[in-house]
C-alpha cells in the first residue's frame, strides 16, 4: 500500500520555510499535524477557504520561540494579526476537510513569503 502523498508548507520559527510531501498510509493527516507543530493542533482563521493554517494550542505554556515570519504570513493572508509562537503549517482546505497544497497553492505561498522576511 503507497498511501497518498500530502503537500503541506511549515515556517519555522527561525523563519525558515519548507514544502514537505508525506506519504498518508491511512485516515487523514491529525497526526502528522500533530508531529509537525509539536502539540494539538489549533487552526487560525484565514477568509480564504482553499487554506488552514495551523499552530499548536498549547504554543504558550510550552515556552516555544515567536514566529514572527509565520505570524506576518498569517496577518497577510487575512488572518488576526496576532503573535504566534512555534512552527506555522499550511494545508489546503475543502470545506471543513484539510487536503493536500497544490502546486498553485504552493507558489503563492512561496511568493507571499518572500514579503515577510
Amino acid at each position: 500500500m503507497t498511501g497518498t502523498t500530502f503537500t503541506y508548507l511549515v515556517i519555522a520559527e527561525d523563519g525558515t520555510s519548507h514544502e514537505h510531501h508525506a506519504r498518508l498510509r491511512t485516515g487523514g493527516p491529525d497526526d502528522l499535524l500533530r508531529r509537525t507543530v509539536g502539540g494539538w493542533p489549533q487552526t487560525l482563521t484565514l477568509p480564504d477557504p482553499d487554506l488552514y493554517a495551523w499552530r499548536d494550542g498549547d504554543g504558550g505554556p510550552t515556552a516555544r520561540q515567536p514566529n514572527p515570519v509565520g505570524s506576518r504570513l498569517v496577518a497577510d493572508l487575512g488572518g488576526r494579526p496576532l503573535p504566534i509562537v512555534g512552527p506555522i503549517v499550511i494545508t489546503g482546505r475543502r470545506g471543513s476537510s484539510t487536503t493536500s497544497l497544490t502546486d498553485t497553492q504552493v507558489a503563492a505561498l512561496l511568493a507571499a513569503l518572500v514579503q515577510c522576511r
